[in-house]
C-alpha cells in the first residue's frame, strides 16, 4: 500500500529499531521524528523523551502555537530530504534547543532525526545536583522564558509569592508585577534580548496570591545558545519588603522632623516679629524720653530700662540664630574688614560691663591683629561677644582678658582668639555638654540670666567658618577658650562713615520740610517714628496699611515712603509692587521685624530701595533716609 493511502491514528516508528534509537539518544542525544501532514501533528515516538518532559505528540493549534513552534511548523511543512534547521524552545519547563534533519518526505508525511543541543546540565546526571541547588537556595530562583512565562521555580520563590509551582507555570511574571514597575522591567529585559546588556538588577513589586504586595530585589541574566540565540532568563529574587518598610519609616521620620523644624522656625519667625514690633516702641520711646531734658536720676532709670530692653533683644536674636543654624539658613559673609576696629568695638563694650562688676579687663592686640582681613566681621564679633560675655558673667573677682593675633597656618592665614578669665571654672564632666543648646552653668544656688544658647551658637558659627574651638578649665581657677578661624588677607576700604557723629550731622542737614509717607499699622510705632522725624524737621503723613497708603499717594506728593512689611488689608511688599507697577519711582524704605537675609532680599525684590530692621533706632533710620533725601 502506498503511504498516501494508509490511514492510522499514530504512525509507526519508521525503520529505526528501538534499541538502536535508545543507543543513539544516550550517546548523541539523537532521536526520531515523524510529521503527519494531513493531521498536522508531530510525533516523537521515543520513550526517553518523556523523562525530560518532552510531549510525544505535538499539536499545532492556535492555543499552543508559540513563536518557536510556529518556526518548527513552517519548516516541517516545507522541508525536503537533506534539509536541516535549529529550533530553540522555552515553553517547556526544561528549555532546550534542537537540530532537526529531514530524511524522507512524501505527500502524507515527512520524517527524520533531531538532536538535543541543550546544555547537558538540564538532562544528564548533573541534573540532580542542579535541582538540589535550585531547591536549596535561600532566595527565590526561577528560569523564565523570553515571553515571561515561568519555566522553573524553586520552593523559596513559591513560598515568597504564595503560589504553588504549577499555579505559577500557568502565569507570566507580567501577570504578577505591579503595573508601575512593569515598563522598567520590560525595557531592561528587551535590552538583554537585543544584546545591549547581559544582566540587570532592579527593585520591583510583586502581587502575592492573596493580593498583598511585596518588594523584591531582582537580578536577571540571559542565557544564550552557542550561536548566541537568546534562550531564557535566570532570575534571582530576594524579598526586601522589610528593608523597604524600614526605609519608608525613616523617610517618614525625616519628613516629620523637617515639618516640625519648619513649624518651629515659622513660630520663631512669627514670635520675632510680634516681639520686635513692640520693642521698637519701647526703645524708641526711651530714646525720645532721654532727649527731653531729664534729671540725672531719670536718666539712670532710662538707661536701666534700655539695658533691659537690649538684653531682651539679645535673647530674641540668640533664639533666631539658633533656629537659622538648625535650618541651615545662616550664611557666612566674606568681606573686607578692619580687624582692629572689630576688636576695639567689642572691647569697649565688654570693658564697661567688666567695670560694672569690679573686674579688670585686658585686651592684648599685637600688630598682627591690627590689619585688614577678609571674612565675616559680624559673626566674629558675635563669637567674641558670646565668649567675653560669658567670661564676665561667670567671673566674680579678678580678670577677663582677650588675646587676638593672626598667624600663618599650615594651609591658610588664621585668626586666633583667646578669652581667659579667673572665674569659677567648668567641671570636667560639663566641658563637652557646655556647647549644647540650652546648657547653663549654675553656681551654687545662683542661676545666671540668658538662654543657654551662646556657646552652642558660637560652636556652630566656628564650624560654619571651618574653624575650631577648644576649652581648658579648672574649677576655682578659671577658663580659657581658644578659637582658630581661617581668614584671608583683606584690602583696606574707605572708612565707614555711618557713625554717631554723622547722625548728629543729619540734624543740621537740609531735610526740614521734606514730606514722608509712613505706612505703619502699629500706633506706638507711629508715634516713635514721628518723634524721630520731628527731630530733623521731616513732615510725616501716616497710613494704617498698604491700601490706604496707595490712596494717599494719589492725592499728595511725597519725597519718600517708610513702608512696614507686615500689615493687615495689604502688606508692604504687595503695596510696593503695586506702586512700582503704577510707575512711581520715589524712594521706598522698608522696615520690618523679620531680620533675616531672605527677608531683606524679598523687600528689595518687591521694589524697595532699602530696609531698616526693627527695633528701629534713630541713628539707623535717619542715616538711611538721608541717603535718599539729603540731595
Amino acid at each position: 500500500m502506498r503511504s498516501s493511502e494508509r490511514t492510522r491514528t499514530e504512525p509507526d516508528n519508521g525503520d529505526l529499531p528501538e534499541a538502536l534509537g535508545k543507543g543513539f539518544y544516550d550517546a548523541f542525544s539523537i532521536s526520531h521524528w515523524i510529521y503527519d501532514r494531513k493531521l498536522d501533528r508531530l510525533y516523537l515516538p521515543h520513550e526517553r523523551l518523556v523523562e525530560i518532559e518532552v510531549p510525544r505528540e505535538v499539536l499545532f493549534t492556535p492555543k499552543y502555537m508559540t513563536p518557536s513552534l510556529k518556526g518548527l511548523h513552517d519548516w516541517l511543512v516545507s522541508c525536503a530530504p537533506g534539509d536541516a534547521a535549529t529550533v530553540h524552545f522555552t515553553d517547556a519547563r526544561n528549555p532546550f534547543s534542537v537540530r532537526v534533519y529531514c530524511a524522507e518526505q512524501d505527500e502524507d508525511r515527512s520524517s527524520g532525526f533531531f538532536q538535543d543541543l541543550s546544555d547537558p546540565v538540564l538532562r544528564n546526571s548533573s541534573d540532580a545536583r542542579f535541582r538540589m541547588a535550585l531547591e536549596g537556595a535561600a532566595h527565590g530562583v526561577a528560569l523564565v522564558a523570553l515571553d515571561g512565562s515561568w519555566l522553573q521555580v524553586n520552593a523559596a520563590l513559591s513560598a515568597m509569592l504564595g503560589y504553588e509551582a504549577d499555579e505559577l507555570y500557568e502565569k507570566t511574571f507580567q501577570d504578577i508585577t505591579h503595573p508601575d514597575d512593569l515598563e522598567a522591567d520590560l525595557d531592561l529585559l528587551h535590552e538583554c534580548v537585543e544584546g545591549k546588556r547581559t544582566t540587570y538588577q532592579m527593585e520591583k513589586r510583586y502581587f502575592r496570591k492573596d493580593g498583598s504586595l511585596i518588594w523584591v530585589h531582582l537580578a536577571v541574566a540571559i542565557i544564550r545558545s552557542d550561536d548566541m540565540t537568546p534562550l531564557y532568563f535566570i532570575s534571582q529574587i530576594q524579598d526586601v519588603t522589610g528593608q523597604k518598610e524600614a526605609e519608608a519609616a525613616l523617610v517618614e521620620a525625616r519628613d516629620t522632623a523637617r515639618r516640625a523644624s519648619k513649624a518651629k522656625s515659622d513660630f520663631l519667625a512669627a514670635m520675632s516679629h510680634e516681639i520686635r514690633t513692640p520693642m521698637t516702641g519701647v526703645l524708641g520711646m526711651l530714646t525720645l524720653l532721654e532727649q527731653n531734658g531729664v534729671t540725672d536720676d531719670q536718666k539712670a532709670m532710662i538707661e536701666t530700662a534700655q539695658h533691659s530692653a537690649e538684653m531682651l533683644l539679645s535673647i530674641i536674636n540668640d533664639i533666631l540664630d539658633m533656629a537659622k543654624l538648625e535650618a541651615g539658613k545662616l550664611e557666612i559673609d566674606s568681606i573686607d574688614f578692619n580687624a582692629d576696629t572689630v576688636f576695639r568695638t567689642v572691647c569697649d563694650l565688654m570693658a564697661g560691663r567688666a567695670e560694672e562688676k569690679g573686674l579688670t579687663f585686658n585686651a592684648v592686640l599685637p600688630i598682627s591683629a591690627r590689619r585688614w582681613l577678609k571674612g565675616d566681621p559680624n559673626r566674629i564679633s558675635q563669637i567674641l561677644f558670646n565668649l567675653l560675655g560669658n567670661a564676665v558673667k561667670f567671673t566674680e573677682h579678678g580678670t577677663v582678658s582677650l588675646f587676638a593675633e593672626t598667624r600663618q597656618g599650615p594651609d591658610a592665614l588664621e585668626l586666633v582668639l583667646r578669652v581667659i578669665d579667673t572665674g569659677s571654672g567648668i567641671p570636667a564632666d560639663r566641658q563637652k555638654t557646655i556647647f549644647e543648646e540650652f546648657e547653663q552653668l549654675q553656681q551654687g544656688r545662683k542661676r545666671h540670666d540668658g538662654t543657654g544658647l551662646g556657646l552652642a551658637i558660637t560652636s556652630h558659627l566656628v564650624s560654619l567658618m571651618h574653624g575650631s574651638i577648644e576649652l581648658e578649665s579648672e574649677v576655682g581657677k578659671g577658663s580659657e577658650f581658644r578659637v582658630v578661624l581661617p581668614v584671608k588677607p583683606g584690602k583696606p576700604q574707605e572708612a565707614d562713615r555711618q557713625t554717631e557723629e554723622e547722625a548728629a550731622n543729619v540734624v543740621s542737614s537740609p531735610l526740614a520740610g521734606r514730606r514722608v509717607l509712613v505706612v505703619e499699622d502699629n500706633e506706638t510705632n507711629r508715634k516713635v517714628v514721628k518723634g524721630m522725624l520731628d527731630v530733623v524737621g521731616i513732615e510725616a503723613t501716616f497710613a494704617h496699611d498698604g491700601a490706604e497708603g496707595l490712596e494717599k499717594l494719589k492725592g499728595a506728593e511725597f519725597d519718600a515712603i517708610l513702608m512696614d512689611v507686615e500689615m493687615p488689608v495689604m502688606d508692604g511688599l504687595t503695596a510696593t509692587r503695586q506702586l512700582r507697577a503704577d510707575g512711581a519711582d520715589l524712594p521706598v524704605i522698608g522696615f520690618t521685624a523679620n531680620a533675616s537675609a531672605d527677608d531683606r532680599a524679598a523687600c528689595l525684590e518687591a521694589g524697595m530701595d532699602d530696609v531698616v530692621t526693627k527695633p528701629v533706632r534713630p541713628t539707623d533710620l535717619l542715616l538711611t533716609i538721608s541717603k535718599y533725601l539729603s540731595s
